[in-house]
């Protein structure tokens, strides 16, 4: 399970609780867009997007699964 903080180039990830995390693209210097929230969900992850379209809520099987539906987001 995911518990600390985890960053690359495009998105940070941080821990809000033992199950969620805050999503943010990281790729302006000094600027950071909350993207959504990632909450560990019945053995799949649910994503809640506030962008590029606010209140949509997707659910993935892994969590490689989901983090690859983030970074095609923010490119």
């Amino acid at each position: 399970m995911l518990r600390t903080h985890s960053s690359t180039e495009k998105v940070d990830l941080f821990p809000l609780g033992e199950t969620m995390w805050r999503v943010c693209d990281v790729r302006n210097a000094g600027e950071s867009k909350i993207v959504g929230y990632l909450k560990l969900v019945d053995g799949g992850y649910e994503m809640l997007w506030m962008r590029p379209l606010l209140g949509i809520t997707r659910t993935y099987p892994t969590l490689d699964a989901a983090l690859e539906a983030i970074y095609v987001s923010v490119d």
